[in-house]
């Protein structure tokens, strides 16, 4: 056999073991990837088992109260959206009234009772402050988009200040909730964020205020592939 027959046999070798050891580079590759599709699919449904159990837990212990709240449940964002204003707070002021706190000494220590259950599944509690906008006022000059939304902005977040100030001072809550400081906040919207119904926004609907329960999925799957990563 020649010396040019055996390096071009050698070469072919070599070219082949590349070849081999290439298709088992992508085949474990491959079989990465789908382990980690599968890990991420397994944390998404389990969180969103979590949320339908969650909203049916809460469903379970507020149904006989919302009418009697003007409140309401969603199941979407899993908040509990008390739906007039006027009632929970003094006329443009982030004072409560009566009737609010009363509702907010029942609904409170309730609240935490049912969210206590996933404690370890939750990133944070928001109490939101949602404003509608002033359009007669905008429309007749008396104010601008920008005033409008500045005022919408202070309001709503003095509202929220006010109810977690209030639900964390002066409700009796029990004291197993204690870990609900760490992760309660209050967020006020102004008008930026309002209630469409049949296409269209429905500003005296806008003006709410909701608690809403933010589980920590992301967060999780962010760990996960973190620690994919490393």
């Amino acid at each position: 056999m020649s010396e040019d027959t055996e390096i071009a046999e050698s070469a072919g070798d070599f070219n082949l073991s590349i070849s081999d050891m290439m298709s088992a580079l992508c085949a474990i590759f491959v079989l990465l990837c789908l382990g980690i599709i599968l890990q991420l699919k397994q944390i998404s449904e389990h969180y969103v088992n979590t949320k339908y159990t969650l909203y049916e837990d809460l469903s379970k212990e507020f149904s006989t109260d919302l009418e009697k709240w003007n409140a309401e449940i969603d199941a979407e964002n899993l908040s509990i959206r008390f739906k007039d204003p006027d009632v929970l707070f003094v006329m443009n002021k982030a004072n409560l009234r009566a009737s609010y706190k009363q509702i907010l000494d029942d609904f409170f220590p309730r609240l935490l009772k049912v969210v206590g259950n996933y404690e370890d599944l939750i990133e944070e509690i928001r109490i939101e402050g949602h404003s509608a906008e002033a359009e007669d006022s905008i429309r007749k000059g008396k104010i601008t988009e920008r005033q409008d939304y500045d005022e919408g902005m202070e309001l709503s977040q003095s509202r929220t200040r006010s109810v977690l100030s209030y639900c964390l001072n002066d409700t009796k809550y029990p004291k197993s909730g204690g870990w609900i400081r760490s992760k309660i906040v209050a967020i006020g919207y102004s008008k930026s964020r309002p209630v469409e119904k049949d296409g269209k926004i429905d500003w005296p609907a806008s003006r709410r205020v909701e608690f809403r329960i933010k589980l920590n999925s992301d967060s999780e799957i962010q760990k996960y592939l973190t620690t994919e990563e490393r």
